[in-house]
């Protein structure tokens, strides 16, 4: 955080600040329309991935009202964030001529830069102090302030940077979508980014989970299950990637 003037920036804010502009040009590059829809897409992208963290961490928020609406604080849940940008999608086109067409094509199109702004975003987590995993003795585990850390990790210093995992893996799946896939993108996303969420779940110190089973493995299984089943089913109509 700093101070410039009367106005004070948040590093957090300014990361996914940053990630949603860049992102927004890769996508754009597919698809003009995309700036069109953005602040639609960004609106209920930024309301789901705040609902799914506060839903995660009910026990607190219920205590803790005020600070539903404090997103420069952290927390926002990916998964929910793009449920949210989808809706918000839905909602723009849906009083356009063709919008089911439409409605598709600017999700393909989102889905070559959501990763990308996913990458960049993610490296407001850094400067949050948040995000980060299990701790480690690897050489490239970061240093977690004492008041950052959970209390049932308070004795180690180092942990696994879970942020830059997951942003590298984007930034896989972006070059992946730039340069390989030249079509239905937004289902390829889907599949890929469950794949790598599946795997980084296991290094997280604390998940949501409900009954005992890690929720956000279970919507990457299910996503992973989903785009299997849809390759299934259209690889005989010539649905080339």
């Amino acid at each position: 955080m700093f101070t410039v003037g009367p106005v004070t920036f948040h590093l957090y804010g300014l990361m996914i600040g940053l990630g949603v502009l860049v992102g927004a040009w890769a996508a754009a590059k597919k698809d003009k329309k995309i700036w069109d829809c953005l602040l639609w897409v960004i609106g209920g992208g930024i309301i789901g991935a705040r609902l799914y963290h506060v839903v995660d961490l009910w026990s607190y928020y219920s205590q803790h009202l005020a600070q539903i609406p404090a997103v420069w604080q952290g927390g926002m849940g990916i998964y929910g964030g793009i449920l949210g940008g989808i809706l918000g999608l839905w909602i723009y086109v849906k009083k356009r001529k063709g919008a089911t067409l439409l409605f598709w094509k600017l999700l393909d199109a989102g889905a070559v830069g959501l990763p990308l702004g996913q990458a960049i975003g993610r490296w407001g987590n850094y400067f949050n102090q948040e995000l980060y995993g299990k701790p480690t003795s690897l050489p490239w585990g970061i240093f977690i302030r004492p008041e950052n850390r959970l209390i049932q990790v308070m004795e180690f210093e180092r942990f696994h940077p879970l942020f830059l995992y997951e942003s590298l893996w984007c930034l896989i799946i972006f070059f992946v979508l730039l340069k390989i896939v030249k079509k239905n993108h937004f289902i390829i996303y889907l599949g890929l980014y469950g794949l790598g969420r599946f795997f980084l779940e296991f290094l997280r110190i604390e998940a949501w989970t409900i009954s005992g089973i890690n929720v956000a493995q279970m919507i990457s299984v299910g996503l992973m299950i989903a785009v299997v089943i849809w390759w299934l089913t259209f690889k005989n109509r010539n649905s080339k990637l």
